[in-house]
């Protein structure tokens, strides 16, 4: 082989290199990345007591968030069953709309939470409460939730029963002062929920909200419901069950 053709040959073998040299990089990166973001994770059930947010100086604790943390996780869950049935995870971990579905559960947890406190506050202000055909609704209500909670979910509540049911009851509360509210201000009913533009002015204007920094650790999708294994790649939760495709 002349020097030419040696030169050729090496270069061949360096371009396979290269990618190869790539993917195995990218490999250990994530790997990597996976174990320092495990290290650093926020543990929802051991801070229950630890502020999660202010509004306007009222302090809201984790364990207030239980009943938003369960009712986001279920959504998306079922969801994820209907996405990918073998690897629930993989729709977790999807990009949509700008971000990932775990990212877009979490804030809409914290968004529907902090929404909900300032109309059932709003509703004690006004002395709002429920006559006797809604509480049988506020009841029905709280034994739907129970009964769309997925089996895991109950085995991993944070809170009591009591508790979630009590939030769910506060909303209801909220709900009948924001119908209220738009009655008065002749306005659609949906301008005040957690993402209306008149709601969103009014929390502009008159409230300061301060969210704790370590909510933004949390990991939406493994708090009441878990999934053991990493996806390398959609559909697929590993080795074993790449192994089982061949």
């Amino acid at each position: 082989m002349d020097h030419k053709s040696k030169k050729t040959s090496s270069k061949k073998k360096l371009f396979i290199f290269i990618p190869i040299a790539i993917v195995v990089v990218a490999i250990i990166v994530f790997v990597c990345y996976r174990g320092f973001k495990s290290k650093e994770a926020f543990i929802f059930s051991e801070h229950l007591d630890d502020v999660a947010v202010t509004i306007n100086g009222e302090k809201l604790y984790y364990k207030d968030l239980s009943f938003y943390v369960l009712y986001e996780e279920e959504k998306v869950e079922k969801e994820a069953k209907v996405y990918n049935p073998k690897s629930t995870k993989d729709w977790w971990n999807t990009y949509l709309n700008g971000e990932f579905i775990s990212v877009s559960a979490r804030n809409t947890a914290m968004n529907m939470a902090i929404h909900d406190r300032v109309m059932y506050d709003l509703a004690k202000q006004n002395n709002i409460t429920l006559n006797e055909e809604e509480k049988n609704k506020l009841t029905n209500s709280q034994n739907d939730f129970w009964e769309d909670l997925l089996d895991e979910q109950k085995e991993n509540l944070p809170v009591s029963r009591d508790a979630i049911n009590e939030t769910i009851e506060q909303i209801a509360l909220g709900e009948k002062y924001q119908a209220k509210l738009v009655a008065e201000k002749g306005v659609n009913y949906f301008e005040y929920n957690y993402d209306g533009y008149e709601y969103n002015n009014m929390i502009k204007n008159d409230y300061k909200i301060e969210i704790d920094d370590n909510y933004q650790k949390l990991e939406f999708g493994e708090i009441t419901v878990h999934h053991n294994k990493v996806n390398y790649v959609n559909g697929v939760n590993g080795p074993e069950e790449l192994k089982k495709d061949k």
